[in-house]
């Protein structure tokens, strides 16, 4: 079997399995690959910290002339509903050119390379440990990555990590342009409740309002706009699309930033709008919940916010933001989540061998550091000070709109021809970076 057809068969397999979370279930596809990395002469543990919640992990020991590169990914997805795709997205269809499921692209096909590069370095001369870990519950929480680092740190524990949350290359009007995400924004998950009186619904002067109470609050999340900031890692990959989108020449100075990326989301909005998130704070309203009856005046009601804020941002710093927010109300308030920003550095060996290995595929291209507006498992590593990328190279395909409705929405899947493009960077990176 060619390499083509076996990755194509490794990811359409991966795609079968539902770990759609929650529950997850990622001990089936953990199991998966242990045999079929065991089938290739490689061995790997399983760990479950909570039944059915595997965390696959394997580790290839090098001469220790060189350092160790963790290669991270995730088997968990997200749900799906199959009522409104036009293939069932856990059929794993190869389909015209596209393997067809959810997690095609957030991130079974990382999955599938980083498990088939990492098998065909067993047998080969390295100069530093390279380890292969697929964890569960990344998309609700992370509590796979979060044990293994309590229970089996020493384990999976290297001196780089690439994960996921970067390598989308965007065709301009001067050639491609690619992101390396090196930071993550701050995840300030909060909740802030309204209380009143109850009373029967026919009199409601008899009693107070939660609902009404929390109008006020839920008017300023919804109205705030943060301002677009020239902070880095991100700015500089603005920037760079800005200009290789032709909306300004390469020696105009970039001034009002926010007009710009206006006219950049009427080219293509999602390009647009993914550009402002990462350069300001955006606050969410996600969920509300108030009322116990139809014939009851509510005495309660909350709301939920996500609250991300780009490099700089501290704790102390969006806790006094948010008290100015609602300066003047009555409310009561709760932090549900709360993760400053991490960034890592791009001064390193590793940032170096992933752009030469990139420029090797795609000659002319340009890298650039960003902050991706979600959030990822690189996060815990670059708390410990160990350098984290995002680097899961793609050529977007069309429009970047639709592109990234795709991940979390309807129809997912990955072109054939893009899943070996990503096969041969990172594994030109890993043989780079670890080969004698």
């Amino acid at each position: 079997m060619s390499c083509r057809d076996e990755l194509v068969r490794l990811l359409s397999n991966l795609l079968k399995i539902d770990t759609s979370n929650p529950p997850g279930n990622e001990s089936n596809a953990a199991g998966f690959l242990k045999d079929w990395l065991s089938q290739r002469g490689v061995e790997s543990e399983i760990l479950e910290f909570e039944k059915g919640r595997g965390n696959l992990f394997s580790r290839i020991k090098g001469s220790g002339e060189g350092p160790s590169l963790l290669l991270l990914s995730h088997t968990d997805v997200v749900p799906a509903d199959s009522a409104r795709w036009r293939v069932p997205p856990f059929s794993g269809a190869v389909k015209d050119g596209y393997i067809w499921g959810r997690g095609a692209l957030d991130m079974k096909s990382m999955v599938a390379v980083e498990t088939m590069v990492f098998s065909e370095m067993v047998d080969k001369d390295l100069k530093g440990d390279l380890v292969l870990l697929a964890t569960a519950d990344e998309e609700k929480g992370g509590s796979g990555i979060v044990k293994m680092l309590e229970k089996a740190g020493e384990k999976i524990i290297a001196n780089y990590v690439i994960n996921e949350g970067g390598g989308e290359g965007i065709l301009t009007k001067n050639g491609w342009l690619f992101d390396i995400q090196t930071a993550e924004r701050g995840v300030f998950w909060y909740r802030v409740q309204t209380k009143g009186s109850p009373a029967h619904g026919s009199v409601p002067g008899l009693g107070v309002n939660a609902i009404d109470r929390m109008r006020p609050l839920l008017n300023r999340v919804s109205e705030f706009k943060g301002a677009c900031e020239k902070v880095n890692p991100s700015w500089k990959y603005v920037e760079s699309l800005l200009k290789m989108m032709g909306l300004v020449t390469e020696r105009e100075d970039i001034s009002n930033v926010e007009i710009l990326l206006n006219k950049l989301a009427e080219v293509d909005k999602g390009l647009g709008e993914s550009a402002k998130a990462m350069l300001q704070v955006t606050m969410t309203p996600t969920m509300i919940q108030g009322g116990v009856k139809e014939n009851v005046v509510p005495y309660e009601c909350k709301l939920t916010v996500d609250c991300r804020v780009p490099p700089g941002y501290s704790g102390e710093r969006v806790k006094s933001m948010i008290m100015d927010l609602f300066h003047g109300l009555e409310y009561e308030l709760e932090f549900i989540q709360e993760s400053e920003p991490t960034v890592s550095p791009v001064d390193t060996p590793l940032y170096r061998v992933i752009e030469n290995s990139l420029l090797k595929q795609v000659p002319g291209a340009r890298l650039e550091p960003t902050t991706k507006t979600g959030g990822t498992d690189s996060r815990y590593f670059r708390r410990m000070g160990i350098p984290a990328y995002g680097f899961q190279p793609l050529m977007v395909e069309g429009n970047y709109y639709e592109w990234s409705r795709m991940v979390h929405g309807d129809n997912e899947r990955i072109s054939i021809e893009n899943l070996l493009f990503c096969y041969r960077v990172l594994k030109q990176v890993v043989e780079s970076f670890m080969l004698k």
